[in-house]
This record gives structure tokens, sequence and C-alpha cells, in this order.
């Protein structure tokens, strides 16, 4: 309440009836809500400019096989593929053929690097595959696959080839 003899009316005091101009300091802090603003604005650009730098990716190192797909099997959340080595696809690696489990753990790539889904593989298919744990002693051996890369395509003019070792009966 203003002391005896003075009011306030429209931005201007008066005392003993000579108007005079009320000077209100205003705050020069954010509010609260323009601070919540300004956060959030900076951390989406922070998640955004991130996202670049965690985007999976396949590894930069030499696949276990590289081979044709000859079967695909989808499953619940994923599935597997049985990949067989070609010598037009150059040196054997670790691998002749394998089968793996593709689940949602297992990188699939196309052949930029890009993130694909399983769905997208198909027979006939070139693909990288990297395998990191251990396969079952069976043949074609067996176990999961960390990254898919598909890489390419079969000429559709030659026969799938079959796993080496397999006797066809």
């Amino acid at each position: 309440m203003p002391p005896m003899g003075k009011s306030v009316h429209n931005g201007f005091e008066s005392i003993a009836g000579v108007p005079m101009e009320v000077s209100v300091a205003r705050s020069r802090c954010p509010s609260n809500a323009g601070r919540v603003v300004a956060l959030l604005l900076l951390l989406l650009l922070l998640g955004t400019t991130l996202s670049g730098c965690f985007a999976p990716r396949p590894p930069d190192t030499e696949s276990t096989i590289r081979g044709v797909v000859v079967s695909v099997t989808p499953g619940r959340e994923g599935g597997g593929i049985r990949v067989v080595w070609h010598e037009s696809l150059g040196e054997m690696r670790e691998l002749d053929s394998v089968d793996v489990a593709i689940t949602g753990e297992t990188g699939v790539f196309d052949r930029d690097g890009r993130p694909i889904e399983f769905a997208d593989i198909e027979v006939r298919d070139v693909v990288d595959v990297w395998i990191s744990g251990a396969l079952a002693e069976s043949y074609p051996p067996q176990g999961w696959a960390d990254a898919v890369r598909v890489i390419g395509e079969f000429d559709e003019m030659r026969p799938l080839p079959m796993p080496p070792g397999l006797v066809e009966q």
C-alpha cells in the first residue's frame, strides 16, 4: 500500500496531487517456462546431432563368410538363413557354408551400410556375415549372426551353390 499522501494510477504515482512516473523494474532472468523450452530445444539439437554418430553400422572387420543366401526361414523375431560360399565370390574365408539365426540383436544392412529388415533378405542375395559366438559342430555349422550385409545378387542363370560337404540323396 502506498504511504499516506501517495497514490498510484496507470503507472504514475502522485504525491500531493503531482503526477510522477513510476519505473517498474522487470526481471531480466527468463521464466521457468522459458528455461524449460530452451533446455528441450538444446536436448533436441544434441540428440539429432549425436544420432548420426551412434547409428548402427556394419562391422569394419572382414566377415566370417561371404556367400549366397540359398534359403530364408522367417521366425517370430527375425529368422534364419543358410549362406553358401561360391568360388565366383573370391577366396573362401573361415567357412564354406553356415546356417545362422538372425535375431532382433543382429544388425542387418544394405550394401551402403544402411539398416534394413530381415524380411528384405532374399534367396540369391550375396551377403557378408559376421559371427563372433560359438558355432554348433554340425554341417553346415550353426550359429547366431552378429551382422549381415547384403552386398549384391547372385547371377540368376547359375544354379544355387550347395554346401560342399553335403551329399545329395
